[in-house]
């Protein structure tokens, strides 16, 4: 059993939903790794709620034996909730940042080499979700310095609301598709960044 003290009610929403539709069972060794699913069907199942290189060395020893669905929550709508520290409401807001699914290019290359391998598919799901924060009485940093000023506030957890559109991709033509359709035909990775900041901005 593994220390899942940190998981987010996001990361264990999907986790179950996956173990349900596969009749799977969660957090399973498989290959000297835990795994989040093993379906019925001997499949693994990952569910990655931050970024996609984490999964570049477990990809590679799982991989050459076993079929690997990695499973990517790309946030479009999200709603954030402000409680305080004695859980009394403070705030509840839209977010104007939202992820579109261009964006999953940003993530691609970090794991680009398993992309086309047999046994390997992505599964990005559309989502809204709800960011709860604490706010608190003096502002402060985060433990692992990451932030530039202090807040008077902190992630507390995030939780789904509802998946809008599931994308699967295990072939070049499911990548392919994805190109704006304005880039020339041989593009560096700064037009493939050029092209995702214009279409989100429309």
């Amino acid at each position: 059993m593994i220390n899942t003290y940190a998981e987010s009610q996001l990361h264990k929403t999907l986790k179950n939903l996956y173990k349900l539709n596969s009749n799977g069972k969660t957090e399973q060794e498989v290959g000297g790794k835990i795994c989040d699913v093993v379906a019925a069907d001997g499949s693994l199942i990952e569910i990655q709620t931050g970024s996609l290189s984490k999964l570049h060395g477990k990809l590679g020893i799982l991989l050459p034996k076993y079929r690997v669905t990695v499973v990517y929550p790309l946030v479009v709508k999200k709603t954030i909730e402000t409680v305080g520290k004695d859980g009394s409401f403070v705030s509840r807001r839209k977010s104007p940042k939202k992820q579109g699914l261009l964006d999953i290019f940003r993530e691609l290359t970090s794991i680009y080499p398993y992309l086309l391998h047999e046994n390997f598919t992505l599964e990005v799901l559309e989502v809204s979700v709800v960011e709860h924060r604490v706010k608190v009485d003096t502002p402060m940093q985060l433990a692992n310095r990451s932030r530039r000023f202090k807040r008077d506030w902190y992630k507390a957890d995030k939780s789904l609301a509802e998946i809008h559109t599931t994308h699967r991709f295990s072939s070049a033509e499911d990548y392919l598709a994805l190109l704006p359709a304005d880039l020339p035909e041989k593009f560096t990775v700064k037009d493939l960044d050029k092209a995702l900041k214009t279409r989100n901005a429309s």
